[in-house]
């Protein structure tokens, strides 16, 4: 047991430690930008991405927000994100997976990934348009900058991840307002 927490510490030492700057120059970098169409985007586009949409268009109307991942179109949100995304005040009911194309690149101001291969997946796919992690925005203390996918966990999991990602957007909607 030890020994795994110390492995841990090792791994997400430099997140936690990096995180006041990371946040810092993210929250820099979108007024500067001053998006006004966001790309929220994860891996199936069907848990932390719809979520993050239905944050952003409830808390920032001035926004135009999408959502997309890197699968197949078409899917439904698992039953538990629904369910907890409805506790925060989200409905992911009618939602349906879409799959990134050039096109939603190319319209997006911003776009809005949760780990580091998605960031590098998107630039490789379209240079020139903002992408930022979105735990670079938490304002808490972080174990990690990647916002964990919450697909085949439990209640409790999606409620802490989407608790997460309610911080995260508090804190980007904050630095999308200030002025530069």
């Amino acid at each position: 047991m030890m020994a795994r927490e110390l492995l841990r510490g090792l791994r997400h030492g430099p997140d936690r430690l990096l995180h006041v700057l990371r946040r810092r120059g993210a929250r820099r970098r979108v007024r500067e930008v001053r998006p006004r169409r966001v790309l929220v985007m994860c891996l199936g586009n069907i848990c932390r991405s719809p979520y993050v949409e239905g944050v952003l268009r409830r808390d920032a109307p001035e926004l135009d927000v999408r959502s997309a991942g890197f699968l197949e179109s078409g899917r439904p949100a698992p039953r538990e994100a629904v369910s907890v995304a409805a506790e925060h005040g989200v409905n992911l009911t009618a939602h349906r997976s879409s799959q990134i194309t050039p096109d939603m690149l190319r319209w997006a101001d911003l776009v809005l990934v949760m780990d580091g291969k998605q960031a590098m997946r998107v630039e490789s796919l379209e240079g020139g348009v903002l992408v930022e992690r979105l735990g670079d925005f938490d304002p808490g203390r972080i174990d990690t900058r990647t916002v964990i996918d919450p697909i085949d966990r439990d209640r409790d999991f999606f409620d802490r991840i989407y608790t997460r990602l309610d911080a995260c957007c508090r804190a980007l909607v904050q630095a999308l307002r200030e002025t530069s």
